[in-house]
């Protein structure tokens, strides 16, 4: 007997049919080879974050330079707006510091008007080493300890940004610029030999934000310095330099009436919070790294 053939009609709805049940049928070993090659596409990426953090691309931190440059320009260029609020807060600062006995930057100031050659040195030590020792260290971690260049780094990032926060959010004159006070400008005592403007700033007016005294973005970068050579050096009288370097910073900021102790305080904060951002997403992206490389391993 002959075998009925489908009508022409229902060619189309015998092939779908066909066609489902093929697609039922394989479902489980489709998804299940979707899901092994997101786990090893994700297990790539991983690999390929690692390699960029143990290997840091020298042309990634020159942009991230510049972006935190174009926020600080963004942030100075708007001084002019905030003058009197900067005057206040100093005010306010300084007097703060008197009733609790701990405006210290007062007697160091005495001291180096009274000192022409610790006037000289410091002048010196603000205008140059703020600008210098930070990049070289940048510069030491990328060549000689790159794998731990990438957090180190990050932390100096991210210690930046939120200082950027700081004098965005509380514009403060410096001592300096509360001559009524009692408070000398030491920068511009001694621009008669140095580099610097009278304005007292530590470089060009063009490129200084005048009002950025809270945080000390000083005295967090030179802390920076000073723990990252001290733990990474090798030499002793290196290491020493290190840990000097900080509190010479901070005598010389106070000193020259360009911080506030306050100010300084504010600056090691700055910098802790920065520290801990920056380990607390370390450690939970590795915790992540870890959990996702076992699962892959395991083939789950």
């Amino acid at each position: 007997m002959a075998t009925a053939e489908l009508p022409d009609r229902d060619l189309p709805a015998a092939a779908e049919s066909r066609a489902r049940e093929g697609l039922t049928t394989r479902e489980p070993d489709v998804l299940s080879e979707l899901e092994t090659e997101f786990k090893h596409t994700r297990a790539r990426v991983f690999a390929m974050v690692l390699r960029y953090l143990a290997q840091p691309r020298w042309w990634v931190e020159l942009a991230i330079i510049g972006g935190l440059y174009a926020g600080y320009s963004a942030i100075r260029n708007s001084v002019g707006e905030v003058t009197n609020s900067a005057f206040a807060n100093g005010v306010d600062i300084l007097r703060l510091e008197d009733d609790w006995h701990m405006a210290l930057e007062r007697p160091l100031n005495d001291l180096l008007v009274h000192t022409r050659w610790l006037a000289d040195v410091s002048s010196l030590h603000y205008a140059s080493f703020h600008f210098i020792v930070t990049p070289a260290v940048l510069i030491w971690l990328y060549v000689c300890h790159r794998t731990q260049y990438r957090r180190a780094s990050s932390i100096l990032i991210v210690t930046t940004l939120l200082a950027l926060i700081g004098f965005y959010l509380v514009p403060t004159a410096p001592p300096r610029m509360l001559g009524h006070q009692g408070f000398v400008d030491i920068m511009s005592l001694t621009s008669s030999w140095g580099w610097w403007p009278a304005s007292g700033a530590p470089g060009s007016d063009a490129i200084s934000n005048q009002f950025a005294a809270m945080p000390s973005l000083h005295c967090a970068w030179a802390t920076w310095c000073g723990v990252t050579v001290y733990l990474l050096a090798r030499r002793n009288w290196v290491r020493i330099l290190a840990a000097c370097y900080p509190f010479s910073t901070f005598f010389v900021v106070m000193g020259t009436g360009n911080h506030y102790l306050l100010d300084v305080i504010a600056g090691l904060v700055t910098l802790a919070a920065g520290t801990a951002i920056i380990y607390a997403l370390w450690y939970a992206w590795r915790r992540s790294v870890l959990v996702a490389e076992e699962r892959v391993r395991l083939g789950q």
